[in-house]
């Protein structure tokens, strides 16, 4: 009822997984992911405290295919499918033979592709030999959308998730201790797999606000709109901040889209450039005179 891909990425050392099932809210019950330890998938029959296992497994210093291997001992595997990529090694997998066809996986060095009541037999090698340049989360994604189009699950789409993580607890550029380099889900959509490639994008857009917050560079604005240009928080950002630079050219247009998609926000321009004019910006005022 599910497929999913399981990976590293050998440029970065992240640890990714992507998953799209005909179920409600997949991303919470089938993958997982540990900074520094590895990426898993638990799926079919197979039991949710599985996943935390074989992570657990991982970490004690096991191999991928040490781990797979121990839980595939356990009562209900015959019926399970689960699949695992560490810090190092290649990955591996387990597809019972109790799974409901069509089931299968399929691997190649650091990375596993497993589905099972699925539409064809060629889905988890479509998902396996699904390439690009583009970055390890996009890639993942890709993969999905190769499933898909060998028909995916039988049942038809319902629920997608994404996770990737770092190679070693704090690496993100944030600092925290395991923070996730993505961590997305479409819990219920006619199209879980499109929407989750349109919220990679939105959260990719974010993180240019982020950095335009921490680095003061009005660039990185205009890649967050580039990137999401219907993003009403990207607009707002954007919008408010550029204006007050000086950009007000730029600046309108962004702006009014913003308040087409959100109204609200024009309360919250309103406080922005009040606050700018008490500290003495000279673009202040066009702001205001705006909203």
């Amino acid at each position: 009822m599910t497929y999913s891909i399981v990976a590293r990425d050998e440029e970065t050392g992240c640890l990714g997984v992507a998953v799209q099932s005909g179920v409600l809210a997949i991303g919470t019950r089938v993958a997982d992911a540990r900074a520094g330890v590895g990426a898993v998938v638990a799926q079919a029959g197979s039991e949710l405290t599985w996943r935390t296992m074989l992570l657990d497994l991982m970490a004690s210093g096991m191999t991928a295919a040490q781990a797979v291997a121990a839980v595939a001992t356990l009562p209900g595997a015959e019926e399970s499918q689960f699949a695992a990529v560490g810090v190092d090694g290649d990955a591996a997998a387990h597809t019972g033979p109790g799974c409901i066809p069509e089931a299968g996986h399929a691997t190649r060095g650091p990375v596993s592709a497993q589905a099972n009541m699925m539409a064809a037999p060629t889905v988890w090698q479509a998902m396996l030999a699904a390439s690009s340049p583009a970055p390890f989360a996009e890639r993942l994604v890709a993969a999905l959308a190769a499933a898909e189009r060998e028909g995916g699950d039988v049942r038809g789409p319902q629920s997608a998730a994404l996770l990737v993580v770092g190679p070693t607890p704090g690496a993100h550029p944030t600092g925290y201790p395991d923070d996730p380099v993505v961590d997305l889900r479409v819990d219920d959509s006619r199209d879980p797999v499109g929407d989750l490639a349109r919220l990679l994008r939105t959260a990719r857009a974010h993180r240019h606000l982020i950095r335009a917050h921490m680095t003061d560079d009005p660039d990185e604005l205009r890649a967050a709109v580039a990137l999401a240009p219907d993003d009403p928080t990207a607009l707002r950002a954007a919008g408010i901040t550029l204006a007050l630079r000086g950009f007000t050219a730029e600046a309108r247009p962004l702006l009014a889209r913003a308040l087409d998609l959100e109204p609200r926000i024009a309360r919250w321009a309103r406080v922005s450039a009040e606050r700018a004019m008490a500290e003495g910006n000279p673009h202040a005022a066009t702001l205001l005179g705006w909203l």
